[in-house]
């Protein structure tokens, strides 16, 4: 369950949905994305594998990072260094270690992220 004043930190699947406009965003709660008081969070792990999908064309995307930031007001953080502790300290029972990167973030900086994984929602992280 979201936080209501907590920022929001988006998974790398809901950021190309949300600028794509793709239906699959309607297993998100939209109106927590349109509030003014979030912020919408992307970390540097995220734009960096957006840019890595888009370099290997596997999205439908071809937006730059700095683009969407403007378009969709998102505010790009850096990963923080002692997250990385914490994502290797996770259970395994996710395989995508940026998946466990984000959710260590979300921990580490008590953000709700925004994720349709079902598997991250396994972990005690807040997800919307």
């Amino acid at each position: 369950m979201a936080s209501p004043e907590s920022p929001l930190l988006l998974d790398t699947h809901v950021l190309v949905w949300a600028a794509t406009g793709d239906p699959r965003l309607e297993r998100i709660d939209i109106a927590l994305l349109r509030d003014p008081a979030r912020d919408l969070c992307v970390n540097a792990v995220v734009a960096f594998e957006l840019a890595d999908l888009q370099s290997r064309g596997r999205i439908a995307l071809s937006e730059p990072i700095e683009f969407l930031q403007q378009h969709m007001d998102l505010r790009l953080i850096d990963f923080p260094t002692a997250c990385w502790q914490i994502a290797a300290t996770l259970p395994p029972i996710h395989g995508d270690p940026i998946d466990r990167m984000l959710i260590a973030h979300a921990l580490h900086a008590g953000m709700t992220l925004v994720t349709a994984d079902p598997i991250i929602r396994r972990y005690p992280v807040a997800c919307a």
